[in-house]
């Protein structure tokens, strides 16, 4: 079984290689979608954001349908509507359709990936995060290779053959979607532990239940008081051994403080205390935390796909030729795969992430800055480069967040669900906002410098989160220690 896991770490490895291929190779594309199809940047832009949108918008409907359909042929069938959707938008010069047709393979994106993920936590529940950031790879893959791909296939096959390219490239979705399969109750998670767990529970109190009837059917003339004290000391004895064990399987559910089961009075007073809520409400209502921290998740995706739609457009706005501007996406993707790979190491040494997400945060916002500079093809790449290295470590974040910040794994799902719908609203506004304000200013070196502020802002409330995130689990220890 731990083959189907892990074949689900490369599954999800290829979804987010072709999802960011996808995008970054639309910025080989847009200058010749603006004429193709006699449109402007900011409705291009739009366009050019959908398959991204649509993927991560329809996620909470895609987990809802997942609830009544198998997921793998969900997943399958999401592959199958993606692939074809892209390759027929290549024949049309129409903005209207174009835009139906790229919406479309973003459903499809969508219901390969969110079966992906839901997979992966349920065969990783307790290393999640680091599976997932194995997982993100992908995305520095996706933004380093295929677009050198479709700008050899765009000037090869011209733009139809590219984009056919690019669906063919979509098709694997299929294969991703094959490879999911349902988790063992001890596979790679601690469901066997919390299983077991309830069974040692279900035991003890049997114990006690099995005393009481066998006192019923005894006579009373055979029942002694030394039988009554044995009893009775061995209930004490099981009871404390069940207290002990319930302990100890609740501090090893989650590797952070942050408890799957814990009393709802030690829960309600950290909720009231941050939030004043008083009255318990069910389902994400009742993550307050993980509410918080939606506004982080629309922030990092504008300012991402902001970039990756707009790097190569940029720099031949900047007079820098389409052939060399193609490869400060690579040099970016460089840069991902370098922080990535520091990052795992250094969370494979236990260091605090939020710390690393904050001083990385403050490098790629100085990284959009400092735009103004120069328009030489060093400079852009050094941007580039800082910028890869900050975008491929930020998206570990999200992952972080719904372990630290979700109090129910019950919620997970959903969790993921509504992040990803909101990092859908992200991804279509860098597009359609981005482009307006290019057309609006003429200048992709104002738009970038606004990026910056965006991530600015975005930084400062991640730190914000951090310290709530502290808090918590300093008054969820200090609920255990008493």
């Amino acid at each position: 079984m731990w083959s189907f896991g892990f074949g689900i770490v490369a599954g999800k490895f290829v979804v987010l290689f072709i999802e960011t291929g996808i995008a970054k190779s639309f910025g080989v594309f847009i200058p010749t979608m603006v004429e193709r199809l006699e449109s402007d940047y900011a409705t291009v832009g739009l366009i050019c954001s959908l398959p991204a949108t649509l993927m991560y918008l329809l996620c909470p409907f895609v987990t809802l349908v997942l609830q009544k359909i198998n997921h793998r042929f969900v997943a399958m069938l999401g592959g199958v509507l993606c692939g074809s959707c892209i390759i027929a938008s290549a024949f049309f010069k129409n903005s209207v359709t174009v835009g139906v047709c790229l919406a479309l393979s973003g459903v499809g994106l969508s219901m390969t990936y969110m079966p992906m993920v839901i997979a992966l936590n349920d065969f990783f529940r307790e290393k999640f995060v680091l599976m997932n950031l194995i997982t993100l790879y992908g995305y520095t893959a996706g933004s380093t290779l295929l677009p050198i791909v479709m700008e050899r296939s765009f000037e090869a096959y011209g733009y139809v053959g590219a984009f056919v390219i690019l669906g063919g490239i979509a098709f694997n979705l299929v294969a991703c979607g094959a490879t999911i399969h349902n988790a063992p109750k001890n596979a790679a998670t601690n469901e066997g532990k919390i299983y077991n767990g309830v069974n040692e529970k279900q035991k003890c109190l049997s114990k006690g239940e099995s005393s009481r009837r066998t006192d019923g059917i005894r006579n009373r003339e055979e029942e002694e008081e030394e039988v009554k004290k044995e009893e009775e000391e061995e209930e004490k004895e099981d009871s404390e051994e069940c207290v002990l064990d319930e302990r100890r399987l609740i501090q090893n559910e989650r590797r952070d403080i942050s408890k799957q089961e814990i009393s709802p009075k030690a829960r309600s007073s950290w909720t009231s205390s941050v939030f004043q809520t008083g009255k318990r409400s069910c389902g994400l209502l009742n993550e307050p935390l993980y509410l918080f921290t939606i506004p982080i998740h629309f922030l990092y995706m504008f300012s991402i796909y902001a970039w990756m739609l707009f790097l190569v457009p940029h720099a031949e706005h900047l007079g820098i030729p389409p052939s060399k501007a193609i490869f400060l996406s690579t040099i970016g993707g460089i840069g991902g795969i370098i922080g990535r790979t520091i990052f795992i190491i250094l969370v494979g040494k236990g260091i605090n992430v939020y710390i690393v997400y904050i001083a990385i945060g403050l490098i790629g916002t100085a990284s959009f800055l400092l735009d103004f500079i120069s328009s030489a093809y060093a400079v852009r790449a050094t941007l580039a480069f800082f910028q890869g290295f900050s975008f491929f470590i930020e998206d570990a974040l999200m992952s972080s967040l719904l372990k630290d910040a979700v109090f129910d794994d019950r919620n997970f799902n959903m969790a993921v669900a509504l992040g990803s719908f909101v990092d859908g609203l992200g991804a279509t506004c860098a597009g359609t906002i981005t482009g307006y304000l290019f057309d609006v200013t003429q200048s992709f070196t104002m738009v970038f410098i606004i990026v910056g502020f965006i991530r600015a802002v975005m930084v400062v409330h991640l730190f914000i989160v951090w310290i709530l995130i502290k808090r918590r689990r300093q008054d969820v220890s200090s609920h255990f220690d008493h």
